[in-house]
C-alpha cells in the first residue's frame, strides 16, 4: 500500500450548506392529564321492603271474631310465605285465611305445619273455630317475603 499523502484527503470533498438550518421551536411542556369524570352513583332505591315476622299463637277460649296476624295498607301488596305450626297439645285445628287476589283457607291439624306462598297478599287472619266449646290452640307463625308497591 502506498502511504497517503497529507495534502490529499482520502474522502471526496463535500460542500457544506450555505447557512445552518434554523433551530427547532421549543417543545411545549405536556398538558397535565385530565382527571377521569367520576361514574355517577345511582341513588339507593329499594322498591321492596323486607318482611320477617314471627310470633306465637295462643287461644284458650271460644274464638268469636277473626284474629288479624298481619295486614297491609291499601296501595301495598306482598310476595310472601306464610308458615303456621299447630302444637301437638292443641285440641283443635287452626284455620288461616289469606287474602290476596282471592281468598285462600289453610287448615293446620295439631302436630303439623303448613305453608303457603303467593304474590299479592294483603292480610293473614286466624278464623274462629266452628266448635262452640272452649278450645286450646297453641302454635307459631312466620311470615317472610317482600312488600311491593302496586
Amino acid at each position: 500500500m502506498k502511504p497517503k499523502r497529507p495534502d490529499k484527503p482520502n474522502l471526496p470533498s463535500i460542500a457544506s450548506p450555505l447557512a445552518p438550518p434554523p433551530p427547532l421551536p421549543p417543545v411545549p411542556p405536556p398538558a397535565p392529564p385530565t382527571p377521569p369524570s367520576p361514574i355517577p352513583i345511582p341513588p339507593k332505591f329499594d322498591p321492596c321492603i323486607p318482611i320477617d315476622l314471627c310470633g306465637n299463637i295462643f287461644i284458650q277460649e271460644v274464638l268469636v271474631q277473626p284474629v288479624v296476624l298481619w295486614e297491609l295498607g291499601e296501595n301495598l301488596t306482598a310476595l310472601a310465605t306464610i308458615s303456621i305450626y299447630n302444637s301437638e297439645s292443641s285440641t283443635d285445628p287452626i284455620t288461616i285465611e289469606i287474602n290476596s287476589n282471592s281468598t285462600h283457607l289453610i287448615t293446620v291439624l295439631p302436630g303439623n305445619t303448613n305453608s303457603y306462598t303467593s304474590k299479592y297478599i294483603k292480610s293473614v287472619k286466624i278464623l274462629p273455630s266452628s266448635s262452640q266449646n272452649p278450645i286450646y290452640v297453641e302454635g307459631k307463625y312466620c311470615i317472610t317475603g317482600r312488600i311491593l308497591e302496586k
